[in-house]
């Protein structure tokens, strides 16, 4: 699977561009503040649906103008596709082979990971960080993936807007009307577990050891309901059975406390806490780890690797880190990565297309290492 052709209409600093890329590896080069990461937002965008840098769409509209637009096609064997959203001032649309269709029918018929700045908070932040993580790789191997989110969030949103409106004594809940939301948060939230469960074990058997030294790195899946098993009956009855019991102090608080929204990822090095011990470098090597394993995972189960997006590299891996990686994906996949520096002269593979990105239009400089004669 790679892009053929991405277009891109009033996006951000960009009046208009089209690039061609290679199905290999893509460098993106050019002074900060011209829009190389825009281009890699609006890929991330026909992957996810979705920016990987704001939660409000319009954001991304150029100044001054009312509508973007960002076009793609993608080859996957012999099959072609076209596609495209459109975001306004008061929506977004997505549309694939020119027919809209929802977030879960779009999602998918590109399929990305992505290293970002804003990914090092897997290793840095919150347990959010790390559901979220999991969540975007998995809604390209788990059908149902994001309407499960979906639902479980309508539900979670509504069941705590009734426990803190009783706790304020605006509103008034009963036994039965909670019963009823637990069963709301119950179906999907089941699956949610069931699928992280099963995701998290995979990635422990891809996780590679010794690529970037000595140091061994694990990970633990653990579950605020102490689910151990995906298996979805023990996961539902376990769910039901927490729920009833936490449901006076979730009264107490106004908030669901036990569920998937509250699961985390933890991550170790050595047999220690990564965030606590690990050094910065390890931390760098244990998340570049974890998307070997997605890689892996994702050519077992879809027979194919997704596209990869790297930005600003040199900001977050020293050189051999970035070499390791790169020779890792080169072989691999398409790949596109930004940089404001001639850092990567050494790291990226001959073979690589280059762009210069200025002021929002991207000019092609021909294959080879940056510094070197390329075809033009």
């Amino acid at each position: 699977m790679h892009l053929t052709r991405l277009r891109l209409f009033n996006y951000r600093n960009i009046r208009e561009l089209e690039i061609v890329p290679s199905a290999e590896t893509n460098l993106i080069s050019g002074l900060n503040g011209q829009g190389k990461t825009n281009l890699l937002e609006a890929i991330y965008l026909l992957g996810y649906g979705k920016s990987f840098r704001t939660a409000v769409p319009r954001d991304c509209i150029r100044h001054g103008q009312k509508e973007c637009r960002v076009e793609g096609t993608v080859q996957h064997g012999t099959l072609t596709r076209d596609l495209q959203v459109s975001i306004s001032i008061s929506e977004k649309k997505l549309f694939v082979l020119g027919k809209p269709v929802p977030l879960d029918a779009f999602v998918g018929n590109l399929q990305i990971l992505a290293f970002t700045h804003e990914h090092l908070n897997v290793v840095r932040g919150t347990p959010a960080d790390r559901r979220s993580f999991l969540d975007r790789a998995m809604v390209n191997l788990f059908p149902g993936h994001i309407s499960d989110l979906a639902a479980y969030g309508r539900s979670l949103r509504q069941r705590n807007r009734l426990l803190s409106a009783a706790r304020d004594g605006s509103g008034r809940i009963d036994d039965a009307l909670l019963d009823s939301w637990d069963e709301a948060l119950i179906k999907p939230g089941t699956r949610i577990i069931s699928n992280r469960l099963r995701y998290s074990e995979m990635m422990k058997q891809q996780l590679p050891q010794g690529l970037f030294g000595a140091d061994v790195f694990k990970i633990h899946y653990l579950s605020s309901i102490g689910a151990e098993s995906p298996a979805l009956a023990e996961i539902e009855g376990l769910f039901r059975r927490r729920l009833v019991q936490a449901r006076a102090s979730d009264r107490r608080t106004g908030y669901t406390s036990p569920g998937p929204h509250r699961d985390d990822l933890k991550l170790y090095v050595n047999g220690k806490a990564l965030a606590d011990f690990g050094s910065a470098g390890q931390q760098r090597s244990c998340l570049l780890s974890l998307y070997f394993s997605q890689m892996e995972i994702h050519q077992k189960v879809n027979d194919h690797y997704p596209v990869f997006l790297v930005d600003d590299a040199e900001a977050e891996l020293d050189e051999q880190r970035l070499h390791t990686f790169l020779s890792f994906l080169a072989r691999r996949t398409q790949v596109f990565l930004t940089s404001a520096k001639e850092f990567l002269v050494s790291s990226v593979p001959e073979n690589t297309l280059r762009f210069e990105v200025w002021n929002g239009a991207a000019t092609p400089l021909g294959t080879g290492r940056p510094g070197e004669t390329g075809s033009r």
